[in-house]
């Protein structure tokens, strides 16, 4: 699992060819929100407004000060274990331990497909606000949707949202 703590790591991972460049539109649509009103579609993120970002304060701040929690982006299964949500039955029937992604479908605060520009998403994205600031994000793969049970949880969000 990658883990991101800032802009600058995420954009030399983009440059190493560890993450795709949709992520790393996904985290500057959030920072550039900081200066802007906000960014409605990061897919309009370009790279002239990457390099712009990389010039901000912004760049460096650190996610889990800012943003409630630091990036992840999972490339395994036991990577999955990690993206834990919030239910107290569990919780108290598994000794103060939350569940999982892959033990049972929960709500968060985001849940949800990112689009592409073109074709089908390649990436879904799971955020659960731990504390005022928010929480970690983590982005999780296509090819790890099922064994993350994505669905299910997108369902039981959108429920909890309506």
């Amino acid at each position: 699992m990658h883990v991101i703590h800032h802009f600058h790591e995420a954009h030399q991972l983009y440059r190493q060819g560890r993450i795709p460049l949709r992520l790393l539109q996904d985290q500057a649509a959030v920072l550039i929100g900081f200066k802007h009103q906000g960014v409605a579609d990061p897919l309009a993120i370009t790279q002239e407004d990457i390099g712009w970002l990389l010039r901000q304060p912004e760049a460096s701040m650190d996610y889990s000060d800012h943003l409630g929690g630091y990036v992840h982006v999972c490339e395994s299964e036991d990577d999955l274990k990690q993206i834990q949500g919030c239910d107290f039955e569990f919780a108290d029937a598994h000794d103060g331990r939350w569940p999982n992604v892959t033990e049972m479908p929960l709500g968060w605060d985001s849940c949800a497909y990112l689009a592409e520009a073109k074709g089908d998403p390649e990436w879904a994205m799971f955020l659960l606000c731990w504390n005022d600031a928010g929480g970690p994000v983590y982005y999780v793969p296509k090819y790890l949707w099922q064994l993350a049970r994505v669905e299910e949880h997108m369902a039981l969000t959108n429920q909890v949202w309506a």
